[in-house]
């Protein structure tokens, strides 16, 4: 009839009878959408470009040699953690905070009071056109470092999974801030197992991103997000990334979501609670997976330099060696690969130099005290 609308494959099961009832998207199967869901066909073309992105991500990342493997599930969750950072107007560069979590930095706040601040905020403070007035707050650098840990050992370690034990789930939320759950302080705390199989079996239905960015939504509101004093959802999109490994999405790299903000003017805060909340999550999806696999392209190619270096050294030299730890590490010193290699701190400073003019190192910091390096 010409007022029927016209088929499409995408919205209706192929194998589906005609009084089945209106069409739908074949992943919603017989689950009707909640009033707080979006409807399936705005879904479809952010989630495609989501998967398609993070697909190719995950796959040449699991191709690639073990180093640049490590490496590179080692720096997304840096840009993870500046990003978050990014969002709650805290800037830090990655490679700052990889100075922190190799304890190479110290105190913001102190070195602020000491007019030193570029001493531990090389990178950070390279980039700035003035001196800040404040500097970024210790506790928030420390949580952010935490996120890191996190999304780089969900990443990293295959049997790593904060849902296992209501011990292992509370340790993980813990490490990244307070949060009230349940939100009424008048209810009850859930049983750990029965609240665990209530909350992953609501995205049974929904492809593992949907589900992600609904888990991320329902953790939100049960853990006291919400409120403006925690506007972040930092717990949220991990747990997001939980849910997504348990899914069997992600294999060898972590969820990119705060990435996405970093490097953008007049940043707002992402809000789980709004109708349009999954397509942002999508959305930064993809954007962070394509700026993975930027990483991962520069990655590989430091690898393939040092390759060639190795080709040249054959077996008496150890720069093959030093860079497959370069490659792992975000950021070296020459004290730290001397331990590494079992060599001198000298005979650990000529091999880096030896990277650095076959460019696959380059200088961080610039400092008198100690010299960092990175790929």
């Amino acid at each position: 009839m010409t007022g029927d609308p016209p088929y499409d494959p995408w919205l209706s099961g192929l194998w589906e009878d005609d009084e089945a009832g209106p069409s739908q998207a074949p992943w919603l199967g017989r689950r009707a959408p909640s009033q707080e869901e979006l409807p399936a066909a705005d879904l479809l073309m952010p989630l495609a470009e989501a998967e398609d992105a993070l697909s190719r991500l995950d796959a040449l990342a699991g191709a690639a040699p073990p180093a640049v493997q490590a490496g590179l599930a080692a720096r997304m969750a840096l840009a993870e953690a500046a990003g978050w950072l990014a969002v709650e107007d805290i800037w830090v560069h990655p490679r700052d905070l990889a100075l922190r979590d190799a304890r190479l930095t110290g105190s913001t706040a102190a070195a602020l009071l000491g007019e030193r601040l570029a001493s531990v905020l090389p990178s950070t403070m390279q980039d700035a056109e003035a001196v800040p007035v404040e500097a970024p707050a210790d506790a928030a650098i420390e949580r952010a470092l935490a996120l890191a840990r996190g999304l780089r050992r969900l990443a990293s370690l295959q049997t790593v999974d904060p849902l296992d034990s209501a011990s292992s789930f509370a340790q993980a939320m813990e490490a990244l801030g307070p949060a009230r759950w349940p939100v009424t302080a008048a209810d009850p705390v859930p049983d750990f197992t029965v609240w665990r199989t209530e909350f992953l079996k609501a995205g049974e239905g929904q492809p593992a991103l949907v589900a992600a960015a609904y888990g991320a939504r329902r953790w939100a509101r049960e853990a006291g997000e919400a409120e403006a004093a925690r506007p972040s959802a930092v717990q949220a999109l991990l747990v997001a990334a939980v849910v997504a490994k348990r899914r069997g999405r992600l294999r060898h790299v972590p969820l990119p979501f705060w990435c996405a903000f970093t490097g953008k003017m007049g940043i707002r805060r992402p809000s789980l609670h709004v109708a349009e909340w999954p397509l942002v999550f999508l959305a930064n999806l993809a954007e962070g997976a394509r700026r993975g696999l930027s990483e991962l392209d520069r990655l590989n190619a430091a690898a393939a330099k040092a390759q060639a270096l190795a080709a040249q050294e054959r077996r008496h030299g150890q720069s093959g060696k030093a860079a497959d730890i370069a490659l792992r590490q975000p950021v070296v010193t020459a004290a730290g690969l001397a331990t590494a290699l079992g060599a001198t701190p000298q005979g650990a400073l000529l091999i880096i130099k030896r990277l650095m003019a076959a460019g696959i190192l380059r200088e961080a910091t610039g400092r008198s005290s100690f010299r960092a390096f990175v790929i």
